[in-house]
């Protein structure tokens, strides 16, 4: 057997930074490329086929058109071009499916750019026009906890993590990923007490998960800040 190594207060600590940094880039990397062009095209898919079976007007069609058209600049990496169009579907088509989403996209795009607060104002206008239900809900709230994260208001972001657990009860895998979320915004607070409730709920519900060999170092390490 290997010599055990006591675990001490120098050798745990972490760079909050970094922690952000990385979760920045992760939120690019799952809503830039993957939500816009995949739920862009749900949307419009399902907005069209609602339109067709109950006749509904000529501009919901329209916005849904438009929408695509800005997501197909996303798509392509003409990210100015992409803003302004989905602005345009925000201005002209108010009260639309289409103009939630664009509102949605938009936001992501700015958080990319590093447009915190214009980014924070578009996912939050997003959850006070259409609630926090459905993917497009999902999105707007990691956007949101992903600005606080920015901002270092990492209790706030916490919460919001684990709200979007709660969401998500029949997803074992995104329910542990949402508190190992939470988790690493708790150890950037230095609320240890918080870190090792949520690491102790990762750990004893969601054990067969990839965040639960995290969530076992992040336990003892708070046990470590807890008991001096």
């Amino acid at each position: 057997m290997g010599k055990r190594t006591r675990i001490t207060k120098k050798g745990l600590k972490h760079d909050a930074l970094l922690e952000t940094t990385a979760k920045s880039t992760k939120f690019v990397e799952d809503h830039l490329s993957k939500v816009i062009i995949a739920v862009a095209a749900v949307v419009v898919i399902g907005v069209i086929v609602v339109m067709v079976l109950r006749g509904q007007e000529a501009t919901e069609l329209a916005a849904s058109a438009d929408l695509m058209t800005a997501s197909q600049s996303a798509s392509s990496g003409l990210l100015a071009q992409a803003s302004q169009e989905y602005q345009a579907v925000i201005d002209t088509y108010p009260g639309t499916r289409s103009a939630g989403a664009a509102t949605c996209y938009l936001g992501t795009i700015l958080y990319q750019q590093q447009q915190y607060d214009p980014a924070l104002e578009n996912f939050q206008s997003y959850l006070d026009s259409y609630g926090k239900k459905g993917t497009l809900g999902k999105v707007a709230l990691e956007g949101k906890a992903s600005v606080l994260e920015q901002r270092r208001d990492f209790p706030a972001a916490a919460e919001i993590y684990k709200q979007l657990a709660l969401q998500s009860p029949d997803l074992e895998s995104t329910v542990a990923r949402y508190l190992a979320d939470a988790l690493r915004c708790y150890r950037s607070a230095n609320d240890w007490q918080a870190v090792s409730e949520t690491a102790s709920e990762i750990v004893d519900e969601h054990p067969d998960t990839p965040w639960a060999g995290d969530a076992r170092a992040s336990l003892a390490e708070a046990g470590v800040h807890l008991d001096s």
